[in-house]
């Protein structure tokens, strides 16, 4: 295996959910069929005639691919580290794996989409796996014993290695109903970093899952936009006139945390959604972070109709590198290009552009009411002149009217013999719930490639009908009967459709280390 940087976490509600109920979203695909939830790779081959046992067979399948979650105290219902925890629950993991619920892990090998290297920290059963859970639950789970006991693997991580900084929230935020939609907040937060570094992992742990819908996350260095350094005094002065707050104060942020009103220089440091969890760059790599800078965490809230919510445990750590790294790493967001309104249709780096669709005369972001197979496809063409990019992770980001997902990688100048289309990771059965990011195992040479000329291509498939339980449990919510159309936005009822990449490349400071960290 290589890094992980997509590891699960989510609310007891959430996985009783993905244990047992059918969420209504077998995706439709690209080409318009229906795929299933469920992998076919899961075909149970023959068991041998075998009776399984906890101790013989099963304990070590469910605590490597299952205890990071099901443990006493942890997120999920029940625990799978003990016979009498887990047995009672045997007929409800073969449901749960058999229709691809459980582990949480969304990403498929699919006809359009099959990545070129295996994933990373991959939690699904095998299909030999499936079958001696299977017999086991078939058989009323017994327990063997436990003297010859099978020896087993402990789970990935999915806490952050080590905790440098931790940040928290000053005080309570108030999530209430107000009849203006989402609240949208930005909290400036002094890490109190005292010397140059490099970051290499990052984690958000929800204070309130019931409405914390996503957190983004943004280092703003104590200097201006050219790089000029300046005072925490120039620093306050300048986020007082643009945004009416200083650090450790927020201030109401839709669309964004709109720092290029404040002329400092700042970029994106990380993204969170439900179901993710610390996000850890490649072995050797990092994102450079400045002594004095500040962190801005743009929380983006949903209330709910029971009534206000409370959060004061949100908190982001990170975890600094111990020497300068060679590769630089950082998280990019890509996003649509809408006709109406343009979303990065223009940067130093590409091209963004929303693709005309059948029926459109223009391309248009619009998911029409009652929509089951809506599809909408934009492509950001790269402008890379000195060296390659490697992609170290991939994730995708929609809402609750999303089903399917694809993020494509099409080469703009393929060598014979090189496919001009390379996969990096499709959700066909996306859930709001688990937006987890995917990793490749393969070392770091073999990672996809981005050159001069490439483009990402991401295509998002949209049910926005009743159909699809999550809109219609949105619009009851809402006191609406109908679906409504659908345009791009930031509130949790309206649509998205991003992709979230790792990208890494050679660190200069590493090669020339008398020179200052960049």
């Amino acid at each position: 295996m290589t890094w992980r940087s997509g590891a699960v976490a989510l609310v007891v509600g959430a996985l009783w959910a993905a244990c047992g109920e059918d969420n209504g979203k077998a995706a439709p695909a690209l080409d318009g069929s229906v795929v299933s939830a469920g992998d076919p790779a899961l075909a149970a081959p023959d068991a041998g005639g075998v009776t399984p046992t906890w101790y013989g067979h099963i304990q070590p399948i469910l605590h490597e691919k299952c205890s990071a979650c099901h443990r006493p105290d942890d997120i999920a219902p029940f625990s799978m580290l003990e016979y009498e925890s887990a047995a009672p629950f045997a007929k409800l993991m073969v449901q749960s794996v058999e229709q691809g619920r459980m582990p949480p892990f969304f990403a498929r090998e699919t006809p359009e989409c099959t990545p070129k290297h295996p994933f990373d920290d991959d939690p699904r059963l095998t299909p030999a796996e499936l079958k001696l859970l299977k017999a086991w639950a078939d058989a009323k789970a017994p327990m063997g014993d436990k003297a010859s006991a099978a020896p087993f693997k402990e789970p990935p991580p999915v806490d952050i290695g080590r905790a440098d900084v931790v940040m928290g929230l000053p005080e309570p935020i108030v999530v209430a109903e107000t009849g203006k939609g989402d609240l949208h907040t930005c909290l400036i937060v002094d890490p109190k970093i005292e010397k140059d570094g490099y970051v290499v992992s990052r984690q958000v742990t929800s204070g309130n899952p019931k409405v914390l819908h996503h957190v983004t996350t943004y280092v703003v260095s104590q200097a201006l936009a050219d790089g000029t350094v300046i005072t925490r005094e120039q620093m306050n002065e300048a986020f007082k006139k643009a945004k009416g707050a200083i650090v450790g104060e927020r201030y109401d942020c839709f669309g964004g945390p709109t720092l290029d009103g404040t002329g400092l220089r700042y970029s994106l440091l990380g993204s969170w959604a439900p179901g993710a969890g610390p996000v850890t760059s490649p072995p050797d790599s990092g994102q450079p972070v400045t002594a004095g800078s500040v962190v801005v965490l743009d929380l983006h809230y949903h209330p709910i109709p029971s009534g206000p919510e409370t959060d004061s445990k949100t908190t982001y750590a990170l975890q600094f590198a111990d020497t300068i790294p060679k590769l630089i790493a950082t998280p990019i967001f890509q996003g649509y290009a809408d006709a109406a309104s343009p979303v990065h249709s223009e940067s130093p780096f590409g091209t963004a552009d929303l693709l005309l669709q059948p029926g459109e005369t223009q391309p248009e972001f619009l998911i029409p009411p009652g929509a089951t197979k809506h599809v909408e496809q934009w492509t950001f063409k790269w402008k890379l002149p000195q060296s390659p990019l490697k992609i170290y992770f991939a994730s995708s980001h929609m809402h609750y009217a999303g089903v399917d997902l694809m993020v494509q990688l099409l080469n703009g100048t393929p060598q014979p013999g090189e496919d001009p289309v390379e996969c990096l990771e499709r959700t066909p059965a996306w859930d709001f719930n688990w937006q987890l990011g995917y990793t490749w195992d393969v070392p770091y040479e073999g990672l996809p490639t981005l050159n001069d000329g490439d483009t990402i291509k991401v295509t998002c498939v949209y049910n926005n009908s009743r159909e699809n339980k999550a809109i219609a449990k949105a619009l009851d919510e809402a006191g609406k009967t109908d679906p409504i159309a659908i345009r791009v936005g930031e509130d949790t009822l309206d649509e998205m459709c991003l992709s979230l990449m790792g990208i890494s490349y050679p660190n200069a400071a590493y090669y020339n280390q008398s020179a200052p960290t960049p």
